[in-house]
């Protein structure tokens, strides 16, 4: 998935800018379609099974054409469960459930936290050093968060500071994810393989909670949220790949940088879209979590596999 550093551009041209933007760009927007699809009313169980059965269909697809197979040996088993479970089942659930009550801006900010945790925890398990810079970004992002729960007029209630609280549930999820795929990842398995293997392995989890409960999310052939259903798993797929190549042609560090164009884009969308309007403690997060975000990335890129599938 991850290409050493000499196989990445020391120049990044501006192709590969216009990759950056419009990979962030297609990220941000499936945000925005979660947000279209939760409001018309659809349950956060059903939206994951639905989201998760069609991204499983379009992956294996994307595999076959490249005369691909998804390993299913054991070892491979174990990890597509995994992965399902804290890059898929778990987070799209509780994203989901925040996305109902949080307006996308805020939900953009929280998620932008996810490789503040990943250094966290990488240090915590001494996978990675504590450099003054990059601690000095985890209490930025630490920060962040607390400007966004802490006084009353941050949120639109102050009871929505709860869902801050889920927010970063799914946070949390994708850093163990990132975690188990750096540690734990089978040696030769590419990143296409892993999103088809994981997507199938959360389909699996989810699907008896969808039986049980009987939440299926509805289809109508006419309707907005199922167009929003397929442009956000689409959008998803087509921004996973483009990040991946990015990194085979810039380097996992340059790629890093969509995050800033994701987090921007799903607080404009939420602006221009959907009327959102936030508080100076909104906007004061925002800040100090670009900031966080930049400070927290390590100067150079590192060879080997890493954190890709949740970067973000």
């Amino acid at each position: 998935m991850r290409p050493s550093v000499s196989q990445a551009s020391a120049n990044p041209s501006l192709l590969l800018w216009l990759a950056l933007f419009g990979i962030g760009v297609a990220w941000g927007s499936s945000q925005y379609f979660s947000k279209v699809i939760v409001t018309e009313g659809h349950h956060p169980l059903g939206i994951s099974f639905a989201s998760t059965l069609l991204g499983a269909v379009l992956a294996t697809g994307f595999l076959l054409a490249r005369g691909n197979r998804l390993p299913l040996d054991r070892r491979h088993l174990v990890y597509y469960l995994v992965c399902g479970l804290t890059g898929t089942a778990l987070p799209n659930y509780t994203s989901y459930a925040s996305m109902r009550e949080l307006p996308l801006g805020v939900i953009s900010i929280v998620i932008a936290a996810v490789p503040i945790m990943t250094f966290l925890a990488a240090v915590a398990l001494r996978m990675d050093r504590p450099e003054f810079r990059r601690v000095a970004g985890l209490v930025m992002g630490a920060i962040a968060v607390l400007i966004l729960i802490v006084p009353e007029t941050s949120l639109p209630e102050p009871e929505d500071a709860i869902w801050v609280g889920v927010s970063l549930i799914t946070c949390l999820a994708y850093t163990i994810e990132n975690i188990y795929i750096a540690r734990y990842q089978p040696p030769g398995t590419t990143a296409l393989q892993t999103l088809c293997g994981l997507s199938w392995g959360a389909l699996l989890l989810i699907t008896p909670l969808v039986t049980a409960t009987g939440l299926w999310m509805e289809l109508d052939t006419q309707g907005w949220a199922e167009s929003a259903l397929v442009a956000m798993t689409l959008a998803h797929l087509l921004a996973y790949g483009g990040f991946v190549w990015l990194i085979a042609q810039a380097g996992p560090v340059f790629a890093a940088q969509v995050g800033y164009v994701v987090t921007l884009t799903g607080v404009a969308m939420g602006m221009v879209l959907l009327g959102e309007a936030h508080s100076v403690w909104v906007w004061a997060s925002l800040v100090l979590m670009m900031a966080g975000l930049a400070l927290v990335q390590p100067r150079h890129a590192q060879s080997g596999e890493s954190t890709v599938h949740h970067a973000l």
